[in-house]
Order: structure tokens, then C-alpha cells, then sequence
């Protein structure tokens, strides 16, 4: 978070997925036992908290529990089949406890944790071939998801924003400012333990899960007897991030290393030999001779690794590359966006762009998130574009999951959900990112569905009764802002109320009116048009006087079957006229709220049915 003035306003956080166990977890695949770690029949081992049913996944007590085996056979493992076949070496209790068979450990699959098939493991595996089932001791919901287990099926958990977050012993899980790792088949949650509900240092914890839903508790990693250092009173620790290091064999974490009024600013290293471990300080320093606060740490697929942090009492970002152990700097790269006050980053890569995420700096208070792309770690970097709405969400960035699948990847963006001066009412948002090109798109939703198998994710449409958006095409627009921020026309038709499209501004202000032409795809009766102002607090461009247009032909559209005047409420604004059939929508903006040269629509939606 942003530079804060006292102790007591500490702590910056990421921290990842939440589907807490019991309220916000649903399985459909790989766990075993219904209601948790109960089902001693079929793939569940008898628990303090769990069901007594044996409707848990398949691979349970017997010795013929989950199809696959020892087998050289390549699909039988899952190694080479895209869907992974049914996966595990047989084992007494389902296949090898800790990973879910021999084989199905081995099923990369087409996306590396592609399947996680039945009878891995005492929890039935992760379906559909891959990487490892849950350990025995962790089997099934702990507080009654459902689970379906079994040969080929998938691991499907819905996501549920707003609640608190329980580990797998049923207390709240501690790890704000956290970063996660996908290691030894498992995603690792780290982070700050808020409980004491002071920013000041209480310890890092670790948690584990093979489903990013059921959390287990393993262990304060760092805590204040771990050095002298962080046993001062006014030790402030935040944003704590691991990477593997393939040649020293150690994790290393890089975290905001910081004291009372946060004027020490530095970032501190650690290790451990493993990921759950206790880690050993190494060092804690200024890089570079700079500041250093909010940060992340990324590895590349080449095995580079860089570290970024907020700089210059946070007006600046620096970038950093890392020394080959991962433990100091090797050299500044970068410094990003200088004078813009922005903190709390995050890095995601895809296949042709990398990602920064940001947020400004404004103490606990949520504010509008911010995204930029390159090339290249070295840049160039672009100019930083909205994401998600003005507050995103009320939260502050943490971290980016890459969840890869059999199919797809999705990125989870993970977000912290400050409660000052209550912060261990904090809570963990995490929402998908759409991801085109250069551009990433975050909505709202209150709850939606992973496939951790296939890295699909679904959330429930809406059914306004407008129309599908997905096959609309920009025709015409007289103006676009594409320079100074990335508002193009085909933002006022996205599905996404997070973006908006902008007229110029930047090198020019063409004043209005200003207009665009949408091709529907196909002609409709048309009835009714919903206007969608910008949702980021900011009236610029809002519409005041409007007329819309209906026709089948894209030059000609004769007279206006609408026009009226909008208000500066940023509340949806739904019209309707005398049906009118045609395949092409236009929208004229005459006049803005304040009387500028703008223009700007979040979304324009339009209902009718086909003639």
C-alpha cells in the first residue's frame, strides 16, 4: 500500500484464491468424501470433521482403487493424453497418498497440469490426468463441498467474493500480501498473518492446496524469532513472494522489509529448502541505493527472475533483474511511470505480452487499479490503461494466478479487500481476467466457476434481455482516445461496464457531436436501447443530448427513432421507441453533462427479436 504515516497503518497485501472452504467451495471432482474428510468407503479417510457417506472420489481403500497403475502405457498415467486418462499407481488407499500415483504425477498433459485422474490419492485425484490428488490426511471438503472423484472427470470449484475464507481446520485463513506457487503439485498461499489486527509484523504463513479451494494450514514460515531483526517492536513486513530457484535448489522470497512510519523501506530476502519451511534471512537492503516498498517478484520461463518495488517514496516503480541464485540485484532495468504514485504491483505473462497491474497509492483506501503491457521485461512498458471500475472493486491488487489447464489458461486476479482500522476483517476478492492482446478486462461477479482441469472458467450470463454482444462489429466511429489511454470505439460494446469508450483527447478535442455505427450481425425489431455511462468516477465525456438511429443499411439511416437528453447519474439509462427492424445501430452523442468536447459510453445494449 501506499507510503502510510504511522505503525499501526501497515501492510499491503496479495493473496489468492478464495474459495474458502465451506463458504465459497464447491467441488465437483477429486475430493473426496462428501461434507469433508469423513467418507471411509470410497476415497476418504476417517476425520474429526467430515460426513459419514462414500460418495468421495474414486480410488478409495481397495487395492483395484483408481484405474491406471504402474503401466509403461503412455495414456495411462496421463503423460501424454490431453485429457490425462485415468491417472495413479494403485496403491491401498487409492494410488500414492502424497501424489496422486506415479504416473498421474507424470500426466503433463497438453498444458502441464492438463488431468488429474481417479484413484490418485485418498482424495480421488485431480481428475482427468495430471498432477497429484490431495494428501491422505486432507481428503474431501472440510466443511462439506461436494465431491464426484472418478476416472475422467473434472475439478470444478466456484469462487464466492465477499466472504471470509477458512482453511481446512475451519479458521480464518491468514495471508494478506500474499503471493502464490505452484510447486511439488500444489499451489502455496503465502502471506501475512492479520490477526493481531495491526499492520505491525506477526508472522508469515504458508497454506496448501490442490484445488486453489480447500486450504491447509502448514505452517509461520517466518516468524519473530526467525532473526533478531524481526523481533523489533515496529517491524513491518508485507507482500512476501516465492520463486524456485532450478540450480540452487532453494526457495526464495523477496518481500517490503520496513519500519516505524515506514521509513526504512527496503526489501528483504529469504530461503528455505523447502516451500513450506522455515526460512532463513539473508539479507535486507535498499536496491540500488533505492527505496523500496510494495512489490512482486516474477520468474520467466528462461529462468530469469526480476523483482519490482515501489521507489522514491512511491512516486517511482523499479525494476530490477535478479542475480542468477535469485538473492540480490543484478542491475536496475527500469524505472516505470516516474512521478505516477503507484504501488502494490503485480506480473502476469501470456503467450505474446507481459502484464503489470498496479494501484495508486492511497493508504487503505481502495482507488482505481491500473494495467500496462510489454513486450519485453526491459520494455518498452505502455502507458498504464483502467482496470475493473473506479475502485476495483473496493480491493487492492495482490497477486495474478496463472491457472493452466488442458485447454486454456486463466488468470485470477487476486485482490485484497482492506477493512481499516479493522484489518483482520480484511477479506480476499479474486475475479478472472479477460485477456485480448494488450488488453485486460476485470468485471464483477459474486461468485463463478474454475475448471482447475481444464482452465475454463464460467460465470452466469446475463439475461437482461438485451442482446448478445459477441457478434457486433465496429462499422464507424468519428473519434477514438487510442494514445494517451486505450478507449477504443469496440469498448461501448465489449460486455465489460469496466470500459469505456473515449473520444480524442490527447492530440486533438474534436468537439461534438460524436458518433458510432454498430453492425448487429443480423436484423432485429428493435424496441428499446440502454445506455451505460463510465463506471470509474469520472464525468468526462458523460452523455447529456443523444439521438439513435435504427436501419438496414449502414449509410443510411433517416430519421432518429430516438432522442432525448441523459442525467449525470451513472445508473444505466434504458429507452425505448416504436419498434423499428434493422442490422445496424447508430448512437450520436450532441452534447456532454458539462458542456466539454468528450464523449464517452461504457456500453450500449439494444433489445428487440428477430423479425
Amino acid at each position: 500500500m501506499l507510503f502510510r504515516s504511522l505503525p499501526a497503518l501497515l501492510s499491503c497485501s496479495v493473496v489468492t484464491l478464495a474459495i474458502g472452504c465451506g463458504q465459497g467451495a464447491d467441488i465437483s471432482a477429486g475430493q473426496a468424501g462428501a461434507g469433508g474428510r469423513g467418507a471411509t468407503a470410497a476415497g476418504g479417510v476417517t476425520g474429526a470433521k467430515g460426513g459419514s457417506t462414500s460418495t468421495g472420489g474414486t480410488g478409495g481403500t481397495t487395492a483395484s482403487a483408481g484405474t491406471g497403475g504402474t503401466s509403461a502405457s503412455p495414456g495411462v498415467g496421463g503423460n501424454t493424453m490431453s485429457s490425462g486418462g485415468a491417472g495413479g499407481s494403485v496403491a491401498a488407499s487409492g494410488g500414492t497418498a502424497e501424489n496422486g500415483g506415479s504416473l498421474g504425477t507424470a500426466g503433463d498433459a497438453a498444458a502441464g497440469r492438463a488431468g488429474r485422474g481417479a484413484g490418485g490419492g485418498a482424495s480421488g485425484g485431480r481428475a482427468a490426468g495430471g498432477a497429484a490428488g490431495a494428501p491422505v490426511g486432507n481428503a474431501g471438503a472440510a466443511q462439506g463441498g461436494a465431491a464426484q472423484g472418478g476416472a475422467g472427470s473434472d475439478v470444478i470449484v466456484t469462487i464466492k467474493n465477499g466472504d471470509f475464507w477458512l482453511d481446512t481446520d475451519g479458521n480464518r485463513i491468514e495471508a494478506h500480501g500474499a503471493g502464490l506457487i505452484y510447486t511439488n503439485d500444489a499451489w502455496y498461499w503465502i502471506g501475512e498473518d492479520k490477526s493481531a489486527n495491526s499492520g505491525n509484523f506477526k508472522a508469515v504463513n504458508c497454506y496448501r492446496s490442490t484445488d486453489l479451494s480447500h486450504w491447509e494450514f502448514r505452517h509461520a514460515i517466518i516468524t519473530k524469532q526467525s532473526s533478531a531483526d524481526l523481533a523489533a517492536a515496529d517491524r513491518i513486513i508485507e507482500r512476501p513472494k516465492v520463486i524456485y530457484n532450478d540450480t540452487t535448489k532453494k526457495y526464495v522470497m523477496w518481500l517490503h522489509w520496513d519500519g516505524q512510519n515506514y521509513a526504512t523501506a527496503e526489501a528483504g530476502v529469504f530461503t528455505s529448502d523447502t516451500v513450506d519451511g522455515d526460512y532463513t534471512q539473508v539479507r535486507h537492503f535498499q536496491p540500488n541505493g533505492n527505496m523500496s516498498r510494495d512489490d512482486t517478484l516474477f520468474k520467466d520461463d528462461d529462468g530469469k527472475a526480476y523483482f519490482l518495488s515501489a521507489a522514491n517514496n512511491n512516486a517511482d516503480s523499479a525494476l530490477y533483474a535478479l542475480t542468477d541464485d535469485y538473492t540480490n540485484i543484478k542491475s536496475q532495468i527500469g524505472t516505470l511511470w516516474p512521478g505516477s504514485s503507484r504501488e502494490a504491483p503485480a506480473i502476469m505473462k501470456t503467450a505474446d505480452h507481459y502484464f503489470i497491474v498496479n494501484s495508486a497509492a492511497t493508504g487503505w483506501d481502495s482507488n482505481q487499479q491500473k494495467y500496462a503491457s510489454a513486450t519485453s521485461m526491459s520494455g518498452t512498458w505502455s502507458s498504464l490503461s483502467n482496470l475493473g471500475d473506479g475502485t476495483c472493486y473496493d480491493t487492492q491488487t495482490a497477486f495474478i494466478i496463472p491457472v493452466v489447464g488442458s485447454k486454456t489458461t486463466t488468470y485470477i486476479y487476486a485482490g485484497d479487500r482492506w477493512q481499516d482500522p479493522d484489518l483482520k476483517g480484511s477479506k480476499y476478492i479474486w475475479l478472472p481476467l479477460k485477456v485480448s492482446s494488450t488488453k485486460l478486462v476485470l468485471d464483477w461477479y459474486d461468485s463463478w466457476q474454475l475448471n482447475v482441469t481444464t482452465g475454463e472458467w464460467t460465470a452466469a450470463g446475463k439475461d437482461d434481455g438485451f442482446l448478445p454482444q459477441s457478434n457486433w462489429k465496429l462499422v464507424s466511429v468519428d473519434s477514438e482516445e487510442t494514445t494517451g489511454e486505450n478507449d477504443p470505439a469496440t469498448n461501448a460494446f465489449d460486455d465489460s461496464t469496466s470500459t469505456f469508450w473515449h473520444t480524442e483527447f490527447q492530440d486533438a478535442q474534436p468537439k461534438p457531436p460524436h458518433e458510432i455505427v454498430i453492425d448487429l450481425g443480423a436484423s432485429y425489431a428493435l424496441t428499446s436501447m440502454r445506455y451505460t455511462p463510465r463506471q470509474d468516477g469520472n464525468q468526462n465525456g458523460m452523455v447529456k443530448d443523444y439521438e439513435f438511429y435504427v436501419s438496414d443499411s449502414a449509410s443510411d439511416f433517416g430519421t432518429a427513432v430516438k432522442t432525448g437528453t441523459f442525467g449525470t447519474s451513472t445508473t444505466p439509462t434504458t429507452v425505448t421507441f416504436t419498434a423499428k427492424t434493422g442490422r445496424y445501430i447508430r448512437f450520436r452523442a450532441l452534447s456532454e453533462i458539462n458542456g466539454k468536447a468528450y464523449t464517452s459510453v461504457a456500453e450500449i445494449d439494444v433489445a428487440g427479436t428477430a423479425p
